[in-house]
Parts: C-alpha cells; structure tokens; sequence
C-alpha cells in the first residue's frame, strides 16, 4: 500500500545550492473554512506554520472524512460525506503543486453504483485507487469501487449483500498476493460484519470470517499486516465486556482470536484500526473509555499478548474522542487526531514519541479548520507553499515548455550541474553542462510534470504534451 484523510508530507524545499526536506503535516478537517465545509491544511512536523490550502465548499463537496491518498500522477484524492449532487458525497482530488480542487464524481447522482463513502482510498500497485461505498450498488448494501487516476474514471466492481456483509465503512488493504482485504460492519451469517477478500485481477469475492458478538462485532476500522503476516484490526463492540476487541486473523488457516476484550476502564469501542511501528508492537486508539470516558492510546505487544494503556484522553488539554487511527512518520514519531475536545473543543492534532512516550499536543483545531476525522500519514510530496518562486531566466533559457520527446537547456556562464526533479522531490535525472553550451535532453519517460533545478537558482515547472 502506498500511503491512508490528515496526511503527513514530506517537503521538499528546492533552493539554491541542495535540496533539503523536513516533515510536513496535512489533513482535513469536517467544519471551518471560508464556508464551513471544512478545510485541507498543512503544518510543520511540530504544529508550526498551520495553513489552509483549500476550504471546501458545499457545491462541489463538504465535511472531508477519511484519509487522503496520493496517487501516481501526483494528486491527492478523497471523499467527503456530504455536498455535491443531492448534498451528499463526492470524491475529489487536489493538486498540491496547482492548488486545484476538482470534485470527480458525484456519488449521490447514481446510487445503484454505490453512495455514502466513508473513508479514504487505496493507491494499489496497479495505480489504481480502490475503495468502500458505505450504501448502494445493485442491493444498496454498499461496493467496492475503483477509480483510474488517469482519467478519473469511477467504475462499481463489487457490490455487496447481506449475507457476504453489507456496509463496510473503513477502507482496503492489499497483501502482496495482490488481493484486496476489509471488512464490513454488518452483514454476514451473524449480522456483525466479516472479513473479505477480492480479487481485483479477477473480480472473485471471498467471505473469510462472519465476526460473531461474542468475540467482536461490527468493526468500523481497517485491517492491517503484522510483521508476523497474520491481519490485525479492531471491533466496535461485542466481547466478552461489550466493549470490543482487538483480534488476529490468520489468512493461511483461517484462524481469528480475540486478543484482547475492551473493559472501557482502559479504553472502548474503537473506530479506527492498529499499526505497527518500528519497535514491533501495535499501536492504537479508543474512542471511549479512560478514566474520564474521552478515549486512550495504546500499545499491544504481539509475542506477549500484553496490552498497555499509555494514555487517556482527558479532554481539553490532550483532546478527546479519536475517532481514526495512528501512523508513523520518518522521524519516529506516532501522529494523530482527535475528532473532539482541545480548547476550542474543536479537536486536537498531536505527536507521540514511542521512545519515550511523550504526548505532544501539536494543534487545538478552530475556526480555520475544527473536527478532523482522519489519519496524520507521512507522503512525499511538493506543496504550492513548499516550492520556492519559480525563477525567470535570465542569461540560460529551457525550450520548448511544454515539451514532448526532447527538452533543450541551455547553459550559464560557468559550468554546472542540472537537476531534473519530479513532484515527490526525488531526482530523476542529472545534466552536467559546460558553459555557455546547451544540450538535448530525452524526456519521454519522464513523469508528465517535473521540475528543472540550476545552481543560480532558478527553478522551472516542466510539463510534458
């Protein structure tokens, strides 16, 4: 999977002399903007230099849920829960390097294809995104849709029933069989959801475990694979407390253990799914329980079976009611978000240092963006506020722009080299050339959009015919 609705990016800042990048945040939150719809932000790895990139507006798309994926052609996609046609759901992308927002498809206007997303994508290493229509499809019990980013074709390719499951609610992964793994929240031979398989190649669907009450039912998250190749996800209610349940799912037998029973004194009905950071255990988040019933972070160790509560969720210093999942950046570091509480009561955006278990409270949400309802996930990425002012030429020039098979560049009064960067800041090619020459570059196989760096400091947007 190449990314999972607040997104982390990794920026790259082209200036004079060398590259150089830190971590930046993004996401989107359901209130707040210029019309209220919610916004897209940005902000540094630390909570500094927030930004809004883009404020939703009911028209073309409102209350962005889920995680925001990037795709191969360089834009952001997402769904939101409501605006568009009918004022319910559309699915959108972003452009980070343009800043344009295009609203791609409105879910409500064919609802016999699937309507009522709620959740984010999956960039699949066909480059196809694939997601989860909550309603719809040919027994309104939701669908498995596709989306080509090329040419921002929406196709329905599975729709569910009762009996297989109907309204899943969280988002795909993809196992390196190149099948497709979720799960859905109700449905199946006990009406509490099950997991499933599909088979993007060959559209075959498979029912692999009907969750039963009493060990975990009605799940709203994802799945995840462990290091361990056994899947991990968590369940809203059902156990033996009523509360939950943290569970394997072993794809070779088949086999599901409940690992741990949410008692809520330590945390409850979660929303969102595990990860597994760097030091091998699993990470997650509640939306209810803790002492003061706003929801708790934390830890399960896979060997052990052991299940630690690192912290709850108090309200207005830490935040309250997460309502998605943790990830982890570059630098170590879980982020995440809470859908309530902080001092506006608006939500909270936050770092947790698994090294030495440090909650950092990284952003109280507000009038320029309130509720995030999703995931902080690290994607490379160049931003409009990321990318320096592109430079006019002075005494070199670049030709024809844009371009098709063959790019020329010319060179300054002294010798340098030249580099060709695509929009995830990584080099894609390098031109040493001699003063005062020029040289003909073969630009056929590089991405339709790149970028030209000099050592005088100009930068220059390419884009490809």
């Amino acid at each position: 999977m190449k990314t999972k609705l607040l997104i982390t990016l990794l920026l790259c800042a082209i200036g004079a002399g060398s590259a150089q990048a830190q971590t930046q945040m993004w996401g989107t939150t359901q209130a707040g903007g210029t019309s209220g719809d919610g916004v897209i932000f940005t902000m540094d790895g630390n909570g500094a230099n927030y930004h809004v990139e883009y404020s939703f507006d009911n028209p073309t798309g409102s209350l962005p849920v889920g995680n925001v994926v990037l795709a191969d052609n360089g834009k952001l996609y997402g769904v939101t829960e409501e605006g568009g046609f009918g004022d319910s759901c559309v699915i959108y992308s972003y452009q980070p390097l343009t800043g344009i927002y295009t609203n791609i498809y409105d879910l409500y206007q064919y609802t016999q294809y699937g309507w009522g997303a709620e959740s984010g994508m999956l960039n699949a290493s066909n480059g196809m995104l694939y997601g989860l229509c909550r309603i719809g499809g040919a027994g309104n019990s939701g669908v498995i849709y596709k989306i080509d980013p090329a040419t921002d074709t929406y196709t329905d390719i599975y729709d569910f029933d009762n009996f297989n499951g109907f309204g899943p609610v969280g988002s795909l992964i993809q196992l390196s069989n190149g099948k497709l793994y979720g799960m859905t929240s109700y449905g199946g031979a006990n009406s509490k959801g099950v997991i499933f398989s599909f088979d993007p190649v060959t559209s075959v669907f498979v029912n692999l475990y009907d969750f039963i009450q009493s060990t975990g039912g009605v799940p709203f998250g994802d799945l995840m694979q462990a290091s361990n190749s056994k899947l991990y996800g968590m369940t809203y209610e059902g156990g033996s407390n009523g509360y939950g349940v943290l569970f394997s799912f072993d794809i070779a037998t088949g086999a599901y253990i409940a690992l741990h029973n949410f008692d809520l004194t330590h945390g409850g009905n979660p929303l969102g799914n595990v990860m597994q950071a760097s030091n091998g255990l699993l990470y997650g988040m509640t939306n209810h329980g803790g002492a003061s019933n706003f929801g708790v972070l934390f830890s399960f160790d896979i060997t052990t079976n052991i299940f630690t509560d690192l912290l709850e969720f108090d309200n207005v210093a830490t935040g309250a009611n997460p309502a998605r999942s943790l990830s982890q950046a570059g630098n170590g570091k879980l982020y995440g978000t809470t859908l309530y509480g902080g001092v506006n009561s608006s939500g909270v955006a936050f770092s947790y240092d698994i090294a030495t278990n440090t909650y950092t409270k990284l952003m109280d949400f507000g009038s320029m963006g309130a509720y995030p309802n999703c995931n902080l996930v690290e994607t490379p990425v160049l931003t409009p506020t990321g990318i320096p002012a592109i430079v006019a030429a002075t005494e070199t020039a670049v030709y024809p722009n844009p371009a098709s098979g063959s790019l020329t560049v010319t060179g300054t009064a002294k010798d340098e080299m030249i580099q060709f960067i695509d929009v995830a800041g990584k080099e894609i090619f390098s031109l040493k050339i001699s003063a005062g020459n020029k040289s003909d570059v073969n630009i056929s196989r590089f991405p339709n959009v790149f970028f030209i760096k000099r050592q005088n400091g100009e930068v220059r947007k390419i884009v490809k015919q």
